[in-house]
């Protein structure tokens, strides 16, 4: 087996790392007898959406390229707060690899959250471009591991990181941001109000048409970008996703692209339904600008 549970390469992925033709023969959902047409419906729908950077690596992998020692020694240079600023106004791209709620808490102006403890790699290829420098932004700890991956999905344009991390911005308040940070049962209260907030869900169509607040538009965190026309600049929006990871990265963008009143749900939808507040189930459900189809029971 090559690609394994959590990998977006295929879908019902099992977690084993060594199995037999005839377990796999037995316990394969699809290679139990059937005809050709269902086989083929059965293994290509619900696919999940392949990364961005999946093509590229494709490429790439046509080419000759440096190996990861070689990236690394040029990828992991110190730089000061002035020639990551310089740099962040010339086009690079600051990714800030610390957990959600340290971020969100302080962040240096410009960057896109990825957290390391999440499915970086999978994140980072389908959010950065590969072909604009990036510059990290850790702990002090947690940089050359952030490269190193970057770097296994092909992305070799890494220049540097922050030096001393966000503890360099200490004399350079005015590069300082933060992303307001929510629970459910605030939320609740808000859309239950006058001047109720626009909830963004970056959740996946499939995971939307499963269960969803009933105030919720969806817009897979991969189309944010794309469609951020649609998130209006009159109200204040609040973004969510499953458990948090996805919407710190979704809020990072919002702010990137100059959005202010932006705010993270804690705990996602998972902190929803735990805290017992009412949900939309199962169902046609209407995802952003079109309809996501039914979701058997």
């Amino acid at each position: 087996p090559a690609h394994g549970a959590g990998s977006l390469c295929g879908k019902s992925l099992s977690k084993e790392t060594v199995s037999t033709i005839g377990e796999q023969k037995k316990f394969n959902y699809a290679l139990q007898p059937m005809p050709f047409e269902q086989f083929r419906d059965l293994v290509t729908s619900e696919q999940p959406e392949a990364p961005g950077y999946f093509i590229y690596d494709a490429i790439k992998n046509r080419q000759e390229r440096p190996g990861l020692e070689s990236t690394m020694k040029s990828s992991l240079k110190a730089l000061s707060v002035e020639e990551v600023v310089k740099l962040r106004d010339s086009g690079a791209q600051l990714v800030d690899v610390r957990e959600a709620a340290d971020f969100e808490g302080a962040y240096l102006a410009g960057s896109i959250n990825i957290g390391l403890k999440g499915k970086y790699a999978t994140w980072a290829g389908s959010i950065l471009s590969h072909d604009a420098p990036i510059i990290v932004i850790g702990d002090g700890e947690n940089e050359e591991e952030a490269v190193m991956r970057l770097g296994r999905i092909g992305f070799d344009n890494a220049v540097g990181y922050l030096k001393d991390g966000m503890e360099a911005l200490n004399d350079h308040p005015d590069l300082i941001r933060k992303v307001s940070r929510i629970t459910a049962v605030a939320l609740a209260e808000q859309v239950s109000s006058k001047g109720k907030p626009f909830v963004l869900d970056v959740r996946s169509e499939k995971e939307y048409g499963i269960v969803h607040l009933a105030d919720g538009y969806n817009i897979p965190l991969t189309h944010v970008r794309e469609r951020i026309a649609e998130i209006p600049l009159d109200r204040p929006v609040v973004v969510h996703c499953e458990g948090g990871y996805r919407s710190a990265i979704a809020c990072s963008l919002l702010t990137q692209a100059g959005r202010t009143n932006v705010s993270d749900m804690v705990g996602g939808i998972k902190a929803w339904i735990a805290t017992k507040l009412p949900t939309v189930p199962e169902g046609t459900m209407t995802c952003g600008t079109k309809v996501c189809e039914t979701v058997p029971a």
